[in-house]
């Protein structure tokens, strides 16, 4: 075999001063912006309580006038004599709205960590009615401050 004289060439990549760095600024900077949208995304779909859910609500019908219903940022509170109470924190709402009414869906837990479902309705008549929809009998009115 005759050598045709030709050698092989090595290839040499030349790496470019500060590259790595881009890179890793550029993929870092990625990160935390995905992070902030989810971030921001969570917040958006956050429940809260609506404002004029917020108070003691008390109902005049037989049977319910040593009772109330309390109502917090965070809690449902049912009193069903002077001495006994129940509690269960709020873990997600969901209202639908009409021109006339307001659906709401709770879902809470009570201390013992057992999920609860109150469906209520709201109408904004007479400073404001409340109704459970297994109840719709019973009108409950927002206590004055």
């Amino acid at each position: 075999m005759k050598s045709t004289g030709r050698k092989k060439k090595k290839e040499i990549i030349a790496r470019k001063p500060g590259r790595t760095g881009l890179l890793v600024t550029v993929i870092a900077g990625l990160c935390i912006a995905i992070f902030l949208f989810w971030v921001t995304r969570k917040e958006i779909t956050r429940w809260e309580v609506p404002g004029y859910l917020v108070g003691r609500w008390i109902s005049s019908a037989p049977g319910y006038q040593e009772r109330y219903l309390e109502i917090s940022d965070v809690s449902l509170i049912f009193a069903t004599s002077p001495t006994t109470v129940s509690e269960y924190f709020i873990t997600n709402i969901s209202t639908t709205a009409t021109a006339k009414e307001t659906s709401l869906a709770i879902e809470s837990k009570d201390a013992q960590d057992i999920t609860y479902h109150f469906a209520l309705t709201y109408q904004p008549v007479q400073g404001g009615l409340l109704f459970f929809k297994n109840q719709p009998h019973i009108i409950w009115k927002k206590e004055s401050s």
